[in-house]
């Protein structure tokens, strides 16, 4: 709540990092980690239509849009590039095949020429993925089960429908972002 966005007409070299600052996320994360990834953090300058991470591939990087705007693509089952979220200064991608430890499950390219700010996978694991995750032993989890709590596989479709839990929602890695509107936010979730 201290950190005030400037007026669009007063645009600062800073501005992608309030952005980020002001992500719910990032209170969880101490500040020194914070400091250390704004230190670790390299700015890569790049072209429109140029491919920055591409789905099969292994994730390397989190990326933060500093400046320009990116579409973040996947291949269906037929072929065809489906459109699934347009990205703008101070949107970050990237992280999914990093917790995940998955290969990418979708494209970002540049729809615009702009400047990307990019910390390594060793970073990212370090400072901002450790900090953010609670991890639960099997007998915390079902202990918060019984209190109202629910299951949420984050695995594909056909892996959920084999193994999954009894009464567990499912909602893929991939579409978590587009669908998280549709979780109960007085609800915990226990994603697994």
């Amino acid at each position: 709540r201290e950190i005030q966005v400037k007026e669009e007409d007063d645009v600062d070299d800073s501005d992608w990092m309030t952005r980020i600052l002001q992500s719910r996320a990032f209170l969880q994360v101490p500040p020194a980690n914070i400091q250390a990834m704004f230190m670790r953090i390299q700015e890569v300058p790049m072209n429109e239509g140029e491919v920055v991470i591409k789905q099969g591939d292994i994730g390397d990087y989190y990326y933060i849009i500093k400046t320009g705007k990116a579409k973040v693509t996947r291949s269906s089952k037929t072929g065809s590039e489906l459109t699934l979220a347009s990205l703008k200064d101070g949107d970050a991608f990237g992280e999914e095949a990093l917790v995940s430890e998955a290969k990418r499950n979708a494209t970002v390219i540049m729809d615009t020429a702009g400047t990307l700010m990019r910390l390594s996978k060793e970073d990212f694991n370090a400072l901002l993925k450790e900090p953010m995750l609670n991890w639960l032993d099997l007998a915390k989890a079902q202990e918060l089960i019984k209190s109202g709590a629910k299951w949420l596989d984050v695995r594909l479709e056909s892996e959920h429908a084999k193994t999954g839990l009894k009464d567990s929602g499912n909602i893929p890695l991939f579409m978590l972002r587009l669908k998280v509107d549709t979780l109960d936010p007085n609800v915990p979730y226990i994603v697994y």
